[in-house]
């Protein structure tokens, strides 16, 4: 990183101005997310219950928030300030996370430091545009490719895009040797055995809509397993060169 940026309090001007101007968006976008619905509410009188609003987000709030908790738990740390902009954007675990360790990755650059924050900020920011920009070709193209999307063939394709998108973000869970500042070669052993205690629960326990909380469950098995690996000296930490 360049030497000349100007610090302050020990961190520099580009962090503090990501941190204050992240803040900013999250307010406004939090209000038009909000303001927009309730003033159309206010104008059109057409307010609903809380007993209609709470039946309908009482088994999405079940199923979300603990999933959006370890979300937040395990992105944060990680993600650094990419998460300003990733809460706002949407699509965080299957496009902006991924892209974000992918940019960091080409660079070497360790997640927690400024370098990894600028290079993430970028290619998140990047990732939000296209999604944008493909979003609205989408729009525009809709009903000229309408007899092309709802042919068999596509339609049955489609049914395969959520699998094929977690499959290749566990792709990085299983190759990576990186952990921080060290380098650890058996660290995909984490992600095998989690995996299989995954499988294997999946066979007594009907799941169901707590998959947050299994999310939650397998977050603290996960650190479990790598902290009982790196105590028996399975997982050995080397540092990066």
């Amino acid at each position: 990183m360049d030497n000349s940026v100007k610090k302050t309090s020990g961190v520099s001007a580009y962090m503090n101005n990501t941190y204050k101007y992240g803040r900013y968006a999250t307010i406004f976008a939090i209000l038009v997310m909000l303001g927009v619905p309730s003033i159309v509410c206010t104008v059109f009188g057409i307010w609903p219950s809380f007993a209609t609003v709470a039946a309908a987000a009482g088994p999405l709030l079940a199923l979300y928030v603990p999933t959006t908790i370890s979300e937040q738990m395990t992105m944060i740390p990680v993600a650094g300030n990419t998460c300003y902009i990733n809460s706002i954007m949407g699509n965080v675990m299957n496009l902006k996370f991924p892209c974000y360790l992918n940019a960091i990755d080409s660079i070497g650059a360790t997640p927690g430091t400024e370098e990894a924050d600028v290079m993430g900020m970028i290619a998140v920011t990047i990732s939000s545009i296209t999604t944008v920009i493909i979003i609205f070709v989408g729009l525009l193209l809709l009903t000229p490719l309408q007899p092309i999307l709802e042919s068999p063939v596509v339609t049955t394709a489609t049914s395969y895009i959520l699998p094929a998108l977690y499959g290749s973000m566990a792709i990085s869970a299983f190759i990576s040797t990186t952990a921080g500042p060290y380098k650890a070669s058996k660290k995909p052993l984490v992600a095998v055995i989690c995996m299989i205690i995954t499988i294997v629960l999946y066979q007594f326990i009907d799941f169901g809509k707590n998959q947050g909380y299994v999310m939650l469950g397998m977050l603290a098995v996960a650190i479990l397993v790598a902290y009982l690996l790196w105590k028996s000296n399975i997982i050995k930490l080397e540092k990066k060169d």
